[in-house]
């Protein structure tokens, strides 16, 4: 419909049906509420249902606060721009509002329990002062010394009543790598035994010590402006999880198509990486030269060889964000700046550019590392050649590109790329 100059609106929430239908008012096609990426039918209806909506606190009082609506759901709604029409904001800032006030449980409060948490917001924004950092290696001296591994042994004093925990006080054995910090940083006066040079120490007066190393922490953790931050950086990182990239993007995730953005590749320069627009190409490959091929015949019960020619074709590049792809037909749809194409891969290509990489961890546990090339909204380059209205994967060994396919992670704004020519290898 784009290709043929008609209008795609976006689906808004007070306009648009189940599915597509046309505007002849205002010569458009209003996009299907149904074709929305993760919405679901159930929704869909629940939407149409309700409807209309005055603005964007009637929709959360109604549709998010009862929860008729989902925190995925709703964030591919504002993806899709579908209230554009009852909100005061862009899409980008009715996204930062929505996670910081539905998505992002903010804390009124800081202290020791989101110590994990804070080191993970701090390895991504670096907040922390730099004159704290000691007082963090004493809570993480704290849990590594304090762990089961280095337990030693109970202690029960006689004569006094025994706590529910069955002890009085618990001792840890230090090994070489606590050693060397205990000595720099401790007194000897949680030490009960030395064994083997290294030492025994008292749980409850080895915690009652380290407090006063942590108290810088614990102190710093009480600021407002503290928890401001904490709060802030908590958004920021829902933001980059769910909702990060461009409104082009955004549209592509949501809706399949750049409905009213333009391509995310429109600012790569094509020539630059030999991008050709496939409906300018001939419909039928050009050969340029030849080339032989020793090739087995099977005559009766027996099989001979042959060398035959064979006709070179010309190597040619397109680009485009993956639609779709037909793990049967090994074909891939991709919606170049001109138009979509169908790539056909063979099925080595096919398989190798589409799986997904992970690893196991010590523990068991399967852990992605690289997904498919062939995830829809990928923005992908394939070399090879036109042949009607199929673009076929290929490449020769002496062609220009030595890998059919490259995935397109960044345009910079100089129009060159980031990119990736080859699939993670973890054997590395």
């Amino acid at each position: 419909m784009q290709k043929r100059n008609i209008p795609i609106a976006l689906p808004y929430i007070n306009q648009a049906n189940f599915g597509f239908y046309p505007d002849e008012e205002n010569n458009r096609i209003i996009y299907a509420l149904k074709a929305i990426n993760g919405i679901g039918d159930d929704v869909v209806r629940i939407l149409l249902e309700n409807r209309p909506y005055r603005d964007m606190q009637d929709f959360y009082e109604r549709m998010i606060k009862t929860k008729l609506v989902k925190n995925s759901q709703m964030m591919q709604l504002i993806k899709a721009g579908v209230f554009d029409e009852i909100s005061n904001t862009d899409r980008i800032e009715l996204m930062k509002e929505y996670i910081s006030e539905f998505l992002v449980s903010k804390c009124n409060a800081l202290g020791m329990q989101q110590f994990n948490k804070l080191l993970v917001l701090n390895e991504k924004y670096n907040f922390i002062p730099e004159k704290l950092q000691l007082a963090i290696r004493h809570v993480n001296f704290k849990k590594y010394v304090l762990d089961d591994y280095f337990f030693y042994k109970n202690v029960i004093i006689d004569g006094k009543k025994v706590p529910k925990a069955g002890y009085h006080d618990r001792l840890f054995k230090l090994d070489e790598t606590s050693m060397r910090f205990f000595i720099q940083y401790y007194s000897e006066d949680s030490v009960e035994a030395v064994i083997d040079e290294f030492y025994v120490i008292s749980e409850k007066r080895f915690i009652k010590e380290n407090k006063t190393h942590i108290a810088p922490l614990k102190e710093w953790l009480t600021l407002e402006t503290t928890l401001e931050q904490y709060n802030y950086y908590l958004v920021q990182e829902a933001l980059e999880e769910n909702a990060s990239g461009t409104l082009s993007k955004w549209e592509m995730d949501s809706l399949s198509i750049y409905a009213t953005t333009e391509h995310e590749l429109k600012n790569m320069k094509d020539n630059m990486y030999g991008i050709e627009d496939f409906y300018e190409m001939p419909e039928e490959p050009e050969i340029y030269d030849t080339y032989t091929k020793r090739i087995k015949i099977k005559e009766g019960d027996t099989w001979r060889t042959e060398v035959k020619k064979f006709p070179k074709y010309r190597i040619k590049r397109i680009s485009g964000t993956v639609l779709d792809k037909n793990k049967d037909k090994h074909l891939v749809t991709l919606l170049t700046k001109t138009g979509v194409v169908m790539v056909k891969f063979s099925k080595g290509q096919f398989v190798h550019y589409d799986q997904q990489i992970s690893s196991i961890d010590e523990n068991g546990n399967k852990k992605v590392l690289e997904k498919s090339w062939f995830k829809r909204g990928n923005k992908i380059a394939v070399c090879g050649y036109r042949q009607n209205d199929i673009f076929r994967a290929y490449k020769y060994a002496d062609s220009a590109y030595k890998h059919s396919c490259m995935l397109i992670k960044k345009v910079n704004d100089d129009g060159s790329i980031l990119a990736s020519v080859e699939r993670l290898n973890i054997n590395e």
